[in-house]
């Protein structure tokens, strides 16, 4: 589960303590260990010819491989338009990424959304304080204006946290890397998400759990088509709407948020594995 991430030990999966080991969802592409059997994945999330790029076998499960559980939002932490000093006519779109994904192929699209709708805002929203001149530094590098930047302060928890999507209008999905939690807490609350699926695992995560949402209507196919779906949720408060109430309605009837059906699919997909290894 955690991969190559801090405090991993992937020294003792080397040892292969386990007849069929598995890379699950933290990990976007291989591991890179020939004692790793499967990799967890769905049909959307890794198309087939992904594997040519791995050493593990893909293990893709039916529904979405990342699992979903439903999140508290705080009543009122100071998440309001008002409290924050955000003009009622602004259109906020939630960045909330850390810097590193913050790649310069999605910064020059995020700058272009920004030229064409005037009273956007990009709204951030680091851990701390003091990484905000890191994403300033970043925006400003690539053209935006620094008054276009916003910066909405993390939460203490997660209830805090989910509040913060009671300012945003919509959501934009970094690459290419994609987000997971990111997107996940906004649809919980009910925010529309854009996102442009590359080829591999970790530009595809929102395209999956959009598909198993049942709301692919803010998935792009090209870069023009990103900007121009960012651009029309700006513009369009039906449309926005129509998409808010989509994933309401997927939210209480999609695979991606039966959870039950999840950890059948989850086992179904380890029985496969073991049937696969002869284990």
């Amino acid at each position: 589960l955690t991969t190559h991430t801090k405090g991993s030990r992937p020294a003792i999966l080397a040892m292969k303590p386990a007849p069929v080991q598995i890379t699950h969802i933290a990990s976007a592409g291989a591991l890179g260990l020939s004692a790793i059997d499967f990799k967890l994945t769905d049909r959307f999330a890794d198309p087939p010819e992904n594997q040519a790029f791995l050493i593990e076998r893909l293990l893709p499960m039916e529904g979405c491989c990342i699992p979903y559980r439903p999140l508290p939002v705080a009543a009122d932490e100071g998440y309001t338009r008002a409290g924050l000093g955000i003009a009622e006519d602004a259109v906020v779109i939630g960045a909330f990424v850390t810097p590193m994904k913050l790649s310069p192929r999605c910064l020059s699209l995020w700058k272009r959304i920004l030229d064409r709708v005037p009273n956007a805002l990009l709204a951030f929203s680091p851990l701390v304080p003091a990484a905000r001149e890191s994403y300033l530094r970043a925006a400003v590098a690539a053209g935006i204006d620094a008054r276009r930047v916003l910066f909405i302060p993390a939460g203490k928890n997660e209830a805090e946290n989910q509040a913060r999507y009671g300012v945003v209008d919509f959501v934009l999905d970094p690459m290419p890397y994609g987000g997971v939690n990111g997107t996940l807490e906004a649809l919980d609350r009910g925010v529309p998400v854009v996102t442009l699926p590359g080829a591999r695992h970790g530009e595809r995560t929102s395209f999956s759990m959009l598909a198993n949402l049942g709301v692919t209507d803010t998935v792009a196919s090209d870069p023009d088509g990103y900007v121009d779906l960012a651009c029309r949720l700006a513009v369009d408060t039906r449309f926005r709407t129509e998409i808010a109430a989509a994933i309401r309605k997927g939210l209480q009837t999609s695979v991606l948020t039966d959870r039950d059906g999840y950890a059948r699919r989850l086992e179904a997909a380890y029985r496969l594995a073991l049937e696969r290894r002869g284990a």
